[in-house]
């Protein structure tokens, strides 16, 4: 979970080879914002399509709170770069894959 002044973002991730977007409770309206001069609040969930697609990871992203489309936005990146860091990162307390079936 992150937050950005007022708002809140939750992300996890997780490295599955089964892509997968769950992307969920941006305001009513957010899609037609302009951020930044070039980038439409619409784009924030076809980035997040392109990525799990392209990956392989599934991803859960829910937004629980925010007023500002920038402040929105860049929670949900900002959270989602912090959950995919902790799904890669190496456990030192164990050697083994990080899978119930032991491959990704």
């Amino acid at each position: 979970m992150v937050p950005l002044d007022e708002a809140l973002a939750q992300a996890v991730v997780d490295v599955s080879g089964r892509p997968y977007l769950v992307h969920s409770g941006e305001p009513e309206g957010q899609q037609y914002h302009l951020i930044g001069g070039h980038f439409t609040g619409s784009m924030t969930r076809h980035v997040f399509e392109a990525i799990t697609y392209h990956s392989g990871i599934c991803l859960h992203m829910q937004l629980l709170g925010g007023r500002d489309p920038h402040h929105i936005v860049e929670a949900q990146f900002k959270a989602f770069a912090r959950a995919l860091r902790e799904a890669v990162e190496s456990d030192p307390r164990t050697d083994e894959v990080p899978s119930t079936k032991g491959a990704l």
